[in-house]
């Protein structure tokens, strides 16, 4: 299997994702429909994209492979701080009355201290229907995923968004596939109660390779919306790397994350975290999964590597977008046209 091979259009219809007709209320057992991106590699070389969800790499079996490390963000009781306080600024978007993926709530202060409204950082796909090749036409941002707790919800002004050069429309061909899937987002007013020690601060990338970091017992951890348990989840002790030549994604661009962090359906747009010192510093965001179908055929597995498989950066990753100077400079840029 080359790793630098190029992408194409499969024969089955190409550019698509996955998207659950079901409706299902929010419980501990929640099927709520996201959508996803998900990269697949063929044995020939060309990568395609298939309809299934992001990948698990525990199910509770300690006999079959890697096992969740997927622990509940609680709300911090009114009046009280604390370092969960630094973990709290994730939420889902909602899009047309159904699930999408997760958003990270950016702590701005440093680009703008008096901005009045609240930034949010996601994935571009998460805000686009996909079956039309279009914006959905209504999305609204529920903080902590509780859709239905008064005062933990804002709508999306799709017309007031930043996103990066992703195209439904197109297919998936090109080496640089993924490298626009990033979106921000804007709420005008914040949701009620809201604070801003809640959010989360962006970093480059690199400062997580820096010596400093790793001296410091620096810590890879993934924020996002668990669909399956219904809340939000925070994943630890994860590995993250950049993309090399020798691997599923082939170092086809700059800024092309790999991680084990475990995840399941609605992980799209999560936070990629760097974690020192009790602090929570973003820096990257949550896309999707590939791997090899010359390990996973799709005959024996139409819906991707089953849940307990292992990390393996050249057979089954997730991926994502790094946050590095040109993304923070455009988010800068966004946030001074917004004052």
């Amino acid at each position: 299997m080359s790793a630098r091979a190029k992408l194409r259009i499969t024969k089955s219809g190409g550019f698509k994702m996955f998207q659950d007709l079901k409706m299902c209320g929010y419980s501990t057992k929640a099927c709520l429909p996201i959508v996803l991106v998900i990269l697949t590699a063929s044995p020939l070389g060309a990568q395609d994209l298939k309809i299934t969800p992001v990948n698990i790499y525990g199910d509770g079996n300690p006999f079959n492979g890697i096992e969740d490390s997927r622990e509940q963000v609680r709300e911090v009781e009114p009046g009280k701080t604390g370092h969960a306080d630094q973990r709290m600024g994730t939420g889902t978007i909602s899009c047309d009355g159904k699930f999408r993926g997760t958003a990270i709530v950016a702590d701005t202060r440093e680009f703008a201290p008096d901005l009045q409204g609240v930034v949010l950082v996601s994935a571009a796909h998460v805000l686009y229907n996909l079956d039309k090749k279009k914006l959905f036409r209504r999305c609204e941002f529920h903080f902590m995923g509780w859709s239905r707790v008064t005062g933990y919800q804002s709508k999306i002004d799709l017309k007031n968004v930043r996103l990066g050069d992703f195209d439904p429309r197109q297919g998936t061909s090109g080496p640089g596939f993924g490298e626009g899937d990033w979106a921000f987002i804007y709420l005008r007013k914040p949701w009620k109660n809201f604070n801003p020690d809640q959010s989360i601060r962006l970093r480059e990338f690199s400062f997580s390779q820096s010596e400093s970091y790793l001296q410091s017992g620096g810590e890879f951890r993934l924020l996002a919306f668990d669909s399956k348990a219904g809340f939000i989840s925070e994943s630890s002790s994860c590995r993250v790397i950049e993309s090399r030549r020798d691997d599923l994604g082939g170092g086809t661009w700059k800024g092309q994350l790999l991680d084990d962090c475990d995840s399941a359906d609605g992980a799209s747009g999560g936070g990629i975290l760097a974690v020192m010192n009790y602090q929570y510093f973003m820096i990257g965001i949550r896309t999707g999964s590939h791997w090899s179908e010359q390990v996973y055929p799709v005959d024996s597995y139409p819906f991707g590597p089953p849940a307990g498989s292992g990390w393996d950066r050249r057979l089954n990753t997730n991926f994502g977008r790094a946050l590095n100077a040109d993304l923070l400079h455009k988010l800068e840029e966004y946030i001074q046209l917004l004052k």
